[in-house]
């Protein structure tokens, strides 16, 4: 393994030690309101059932969402900032006549009127697909390319109550009246979800893509035997302060055992890997560009490989466990889970009030980023996710081990788990040994496990 540097907003002095389709988009459209109509087939949207589409309310510049990404009949339906997460991504299944039923991809589930209601008012949800005629909806047009979508049991329009232009706004139906609020841009994402289906347009090695102005590079590792029918997890790995992408994808002097942190051994085939390459060697994300450059490279990775939306993971150490970090506050619902090892908040948190299922890692001797950083990040997303508070055991100084703990009472899907070790500032830790080995440490196979946990 090799020589790692701490991370900081501003560089710091060097200590050395052994050795993130879908861009946030809040678009300002024009608020209007028209008058009410008899609705007509709709002509300006042509829809592609075998797509994925994001669907922003006019008046708010926000998308249809489930709530919490919830997999449940009854989870609610409103609206939140532009993600492109798959519980915001819906496809036209088509129940003919005109209508078609909005499924959500992270749960197969449709939009449904709560109890067939014919009321004004009544609650937009999501429900087991019974092709009812409370689940069926035609577009009708509204100028500038946007949409009504109408109920077909109830004859009233899918809208954001109160016109609401906040995150959490409820959905709801009301009786048409052309208004912005129950207008919807329909935003198609890809065909035939991404590039599953089609001939992989990527294979493992560099990439560049443009990125806020900017040149930046990826280390993409494509699995063997790639199966472009099979949806695989994603799962990006941050290099540290002064680290490169080639020496998390290489592994160092470890080799393939400690490749994206031992992800590649660990998953044997089953994941697409990503190490990026940082800006100065490092994660300052200013202006939120680190994250924005995640965003793109999402969306160049699923355009043209086959990718389970509802599986990526982000993991890194000390900087790059920051940038893991500024990705759970902000792209929680991007994300399906983080591991954070020996971080700090040094590149942000914008956001940071959703939940993510949250893995920490840390030294109680960490000598650059003290473990009361790590604890801080950690329990953030204890609140977050609503589990029961505790102080954790940790190993005493001289023990030459580890002691991980899952927290309890913590929101079904949204674990959150702490593994502090008698240590330093590494990566690698082994038990029994002051030194560190990406052959032989622990974290790499309790990294895979809190990952692979997620179906």
């Amino acid at each position: 393994m090799k020589t790692y540097g701490a991370a900081s907003p501003a560089p710091p002095p060097r200590h050395r030690w052994w050795s993130r389709v879908a861009a946030v988009v809040a678009a300002t459209l024009a608020i209007g309101m028209l008058t009410a109509v008899n609705p007509a087939p709709a002509e300006a949207a042509t829809v592609d059932t075998n797509a994925w589409y994001v669907l922003v309310n006019r008046n708010s510049g926000k998308a249809l969402d489930v709530s919490g990404e919830s997999t449940a009949d009854g989870a609610r339906v409103g609206q939140w900032t532009r993600n492109d997460g798959a519980n915001q991504q819906w496809q036209f299944v088509d129940s003919g006549g005109g209508f078609y039923r909005l499924k959500a991809r992270h749960s197969g589930k449709v939009l449904d009127v709560a109890g067939a209601s014919t009321a004004d008012g009544a609650a937009i949800q999501q429900w087991a697909d019974h092709n009812g005629a409370n689940q069926q909806f035609r577009l009708a047009d509204s100028d500038a390319g946007h949409v009504r979508l109408i109920n077909r049991n109830s004859g009233k329009a899918v809208e954001v109550q109160g016109a609401s232009t906040t995150d959490g706004g409820n959905v709801v139906q009301y009786t048409d009246w052309g208004g912005a609020n129950q207008q919807w841009q329909m935003i198609k994402l890809s065909s035939g979800g991404g590039g599953c289906g089609s001939a992989p347009t990527l294979t493992s090695g560099t990439h560049t893509i443009q990125s806020s102005g900017k040149s930046r590079s990826f280390i993409l590792r494509v699995p063997d035997n790639y199966n472009n029918s099979h949806p695989y997890r994603l799962i990006f790995a941050f290099h540290w302060r002064g680290g490169t992408a080639q020496d998390v994808a290489s592994g160092g002097t470890s080799g393939n055992a400690w490749s994206y942190y031992g992800q590649q051994e660990q998953s044997n085939n089953t994941a697409i890997l990503v190490a990026p390459q940082g800006l100065g060697n490092g994660w300052a994300n200013a202006g939120g560009e680190d994250v924005t450059f995640v965003d793109d490279m999402i969306r160049r990775i699923e355009g043209g490989l086959c990718v389970n939306t509802a599986q990526r993971f982000a993991t890194g150490f000390s900087w790059g466990g920051g940038m893991s970090y500024a990705l759970a506050c902000s792209r929680a619902n991007v994300f399906r889970a983080v591991a954070v090892i020996s971080g700090a908040e040094i590149s942000g948190c914008s956001g940071g009030t959703q939940p993510i299922a949250y893995f920490g890692i840390h030294g109680i001797s960490d000598s650059v980023l003290n473990i009361t950083q790590g604890r801080s990040l950690r329990d953030r997303f204890v609140s977050n996710n609503g589990c029961t508070p505790q102080s954790p055991r940790e190993p005493a100084p001289g023990s030459r081990t580890h002691i991980t703990t899952t927290y309890s009472g913590c929101r079904a899907g949204y674990p959150v788990q702490w593994a502090a070790f008698d240590g330093d500032h590494i990566p690698g830790p082994v038990d029994g040994s002051p030194n560190e080995s990406g052959v032989a440490t622990w974290t790499k196979a309790e990294i895979w496990r809190f990952f692979a946990q997620f179906q």
